[in-house]
């Protein structure tokens, strides 16, 4: 027989693994929803006009805010390089808050924090079972104690 805590347990292992998954795949969906169709129907005038909070151009700025809610979410949905795949968005709802701070009329501050928080979440405690991460995580840790065991090379 089983212990009843060890059942208690798995039930709630594999609960928190499920809402992990509902939270990647409808953080994904959402942002694809309300964020990327819209940049993507209007490209070449979004291309040209969106905000520049760090000043390196409107085109760069825009086209990175279309890898991170784009190709980041997408990777977050997956589970492929989770936690790494959560930053940029992070990083991308927190220049909406600057935008917001400055006074920027179309920053969005409820949706920023409503993008940020679950990906903060997923930066934080990674995708779950239901991952790719998981089903790659031995080889991830390979590659850890590969990289963090060679030896130091030797200098000329």
């Amino acid at each position: 027989m089983t212990n009843p805590e060890h059942r208690i347990s798995h039930l709630l292992d594999r609960s928190r693994d499920a809402g992990l998954l509902v939270l990647r795949v409808g953080a994904a969906l959402l942002i694809w929803a309300f964020h990327m169709r819209p940049k993507l129907a209007h490209f070449d005038e979004e291309l040209r006009s969106f905000p520049d909070p760090i000043g390196i151009g409107h085109a760069p700025s825009f086209l990175l805010a279309l890898v991170s809610e784009g190709l980041c979410s997408v990777l977050c949905a997956l589970g492929l390089l989770t936690r790494l795949s959560a930053l940029p968005i992070v990083f991308t709802m927190a220049m909406v808050l600057l935008l917001a701070v400055r006074g920027f009329e179309g920053a969005d501050v409820q949706a920023a924090l409503l993008y940020a928080l679950p990906y903060l979440t997923l930066a934080l405690v990674g995708p779950g079972r239901h991952s790719i991460d998981h089903l790659l995580r031995h080889r991830y840790e390979a590659l850890l104690r590969r990289y963090l065991h060679r030896a130091p090379s030797q200098g000329a």
